[in-house]
């Protein structure tokens, strides 16, 4: 082989070791970054479930509020409902006293004398 093939052989060789270097440089910060970003991945969904399960705490509650809210709210109707039945059945009962009381009164005025001062 002549001196000038080796040569060439050596720069051949030491372009394919360079390359092979840079590669495996390449792959090892490849693998790093892959790493990282697989680590991201974790921390964000793990994050992402604990943000869920508040948010599913949060409309837990929040429900539990409307329901005892919304019962509240039915039993205070209810109340209202009975005062209201009631209140009226009293304005009945007055509104008869008060036209009793009208009848009376107009039958004493039309009275020429009245009873109290009888012949």
């Amino acid at each position: 082989m002549s001196q000038q093939s080796e040569d060439r052989l050596d720069r051949i060789e030491r372009n394919l070791e360079r390359h092979a270097e840079e590669s495996k440089q390449r792959m090892a910060h490849l693998e790093r970054f892959l790493a990282n970003f697989s680590k991201d991945v974790d921390r964000n969904a793990a994050e992402s479930q604990k943000r869920i399960a508040s948010a599913e705490a949060t409309l837990d509650r929040l429900a539990e509020l409307l329901t005892r809210s919304y019962h509240q709210s039915n039993q205070r109707l209810d109340r209202i409902e009975k005062l209201v039945a009631r209140n009226g059945q009293q304005i009945e009962r007055n509104g008869q006293q008060i036209q009793f009381l009208r009848d009376l009164t107009q039958g004493h005025i039309s009275q020429p004398t009245s009873p109290a001062h009888s012949d």
